[in-house]
């Protein structure tokens, strides 16, 4: 999904899962330093999705905070079926809530490595397509050596990007978010954090296109 829109002054997105343990969101909130937050909807075990087990805690902190949400599924899908079953289960998660940030699939897992870049891209737009069918504005996460050996970004090339790269200086390839450090500290969460930057305001762009409404 691509859309034209105004850049904004750099904002900062964190993403968070059960790794981080209980979050003081108030405390997050009140320190000015977070723009919105990407919560992992699924994990996997043994290449088995679940949902993960502070995900509904962390999304209603947000929403009644008003801090901006998406999320993100970490994916080991290597056929169809598999995929559909990582997407089956997103949906159950997601059901009747609301997203102001982007939809990702984190495509970093070793196991992808099975498929070439074609097959493995290509499986990975389809789950982009579905998101998008469901009303969501899809995006993938790769770091970039994965995009640079795992992946055919032309066939990615439709969906925004949200690149994960930790050397220090912004990325030249096309993104939407870029995660620049797993080293972050952001008061409220104990231990260091996943922070990202992007130019885009997402909740405005979903806002005027209509990806901000219950998911069904």
């Amino acid at each position: 999904m691509t859309q034209k829109d105004r850049k904004t002054p750099p904002l900062t997105v964190l993403d968070v899962s059960r790794w981080q343990g209980g979050i003081d969101w108030d405390t997050v909130k009140a320190s000015g330093r977070v723009h919105g937050v990407m919560l992992r909807a699924l994990g996997s075990r043994n290449g088995t999705p679940y949902i993960d087990p502070m995900f509904e805690t962390n999304y209603s902190a947000c929403i009644r905070l008003g801090i901006p949400v998406g999320v993100y599924y970490y994916s080991c899908a290597v056929t169809a079926p598999q995929r559909d079953a990582e997407l089956a289960l997103l949906h159950d998660a997601l059901r009747g809530k609301r997203l102001q940030l982007p939809a990702a699939i984190d495509v970093e897992d070793a196991r992808l490595r099975a498929l070439t870049p074609d097959a493995l891209s290509a499986l990975v737009a389809g789950a982009a397509r579905q998101l998008e069918h469901w009303g969501l504005y899809a995006m993938v996460y790769p770091y970039t050596h994965f995009a640079d050996t795992a992946l055919h970004m032309d066939t990615l090339a439709p969906f925004d990007l949200w690149l994960a790269d930790y050397r220090g200086k912004r990325p030249t390839r096309r993104h939407g978010m870029w995660q620049y450090t797993s080293r972050g500290r952001v008061p409220g969460i104990s231990g260091p954090v996943d922070l990202s930057r992007t130019e885009k305001d997402y909740p405005a762009l979903l806002h005027r296109a209509g990806l901000d409404r219950t998911i069904l």
